[in-house]
């Protein structure tokens, strides 16, 4: 992408949306393209962070490893979502594993270049920690519900949030296309394949969902979130 479509694609994205166009020209002469190949790693936990990506194309899983192996899914991205920011700042390594779950195609800006700007542009470092601020809000929020929900209840609030990210303020009707695997659903929800496939089989009984292959259907968002308890 040229840096016109690169100013045009952070803006549309949630990291720089509130972004000045000049600052987002700035952004984008700092900015490249890379990509990878479906189950590649972009980095490793314990990683020096280097670089922060924000997602043009494909989907992303951020996971940290148990030690006795078993993955546990931070969190799920799509297009215009962004990784790798809290290394970006701080310069410690990297807190999580970030995989690639299809092709995907993305933008890397680079800590030194992300620096220097930030301090030649004060007020753009402000904008960005307000961004940065509800990211770690979000994080919180699944901590929490980790924590404190039944099963049922993150099962339901996973769907919820994989709603949210296809059809952002849409209640009724929502397909969901997914390449997660069963496995990788239940690391996600915080328990296990077979208690969630029971909780999923519930939900279709009570008509909130449909299950396909690759696809869940959701009739209904606020019935859906009645089981958030």
């Amino acid at each position: 992408m040229n840096f016109e479509k690169l100013a045009t694609f952070f803006a549309e994205g949630t990291l720089f949306n509130n972004l000045s166009k000049e600052e987002l020209t700035q952004l984008a002469q700092i900015a490249r393209e890379r990509r990878f190949d479906r189950g590649q790693v972009i980095f490793y936990e314990g990683d020096l962070g280097g670089s922060l990506y924000i997602i043009v194309t494909g989907s992303v899983k951020i996971v940290i490893m148990a030690d006795d192996g078993r993955e546990h899914i931070l969190g799920l991205l799509h297009q215009g979502d962004f990784f790798g920011e809290v290394s970006l700042i701080d310069g410690e390594p990297r807190s999580a594993t970030a995989i690639a779950l299809d092709n995907v195609s993305v933008v890397m800006i680079s800590r030194d270049d992300f620096i220097r700007l930030l301090r030649e542009n004060p007020e753009m470092s402000l904008k960005i920690m307000v961004t940065l601020c509800e990211r770690l809000r979000k994080t919180d929020k699944h901590v929490e519900s980790l924590a404190f929900l039944s099963a049922p209840g993150r099962v339901a609030q996973v769907l919820l949030n994989l709603a949210e990210s296809h059809a952002p303020g849409q209640d009724k009707n929502i397909t969901v296309s997914h390449k997660i695997t069963r496995q990788e659903f239940a690391s996600l929800a915080g328990t296990s394949r077979e208690t969630l496939t029971r909780v999923l089989m519930d939900f279709q009984d009570d008509g909130l969902i449909k299950l396909e292959k690759n696809k869940i259907h959701i009739y209904d968002r606020l019935h859906l979130k009645e089981k958030v308890v």
